[in-house]
């Protein structure tokens, strides 16, 4: 098991009520099994969720079906970006 850190962003952060969060993975993982051990694992984890939630992995853009390596150091989950 790995610790990892996993960050919140803009209206998630609120949801979820914090900004990040250490998990314990078995890596590697996809992006979608996170989502659902944090939907377990935190209070308001069912935020991860949601239609449109955004991820990124060692900042860069990731699927649900991507993989989370093994070397990973944080994982971050945010809304979708709107422009005007």
């Amino acid at each position: 098991m790995a610790k990892v850190n996993i960050v919140f962003f803009a209206s998630l952060k609120e949801k979820i009520g914090q900004s990040s969060y250490l998990a314990e993975l078995d890596l590697p993982i996809t992006i979608g099994k996170l989502k659902q051990q944090l939907s377990n694992e935190l209070d308001k984890g069912n935020a991860v969720l949601e239609m449109g939630i955004q991820s990124s992995v060692d900042f860069e853009f990731a699927r649900d079906e991507d993989l989370i390596p093994v070397d990973v150091k944080e994982v971050a989950f945010f809304p979708p970006v709107t422009g005007g």
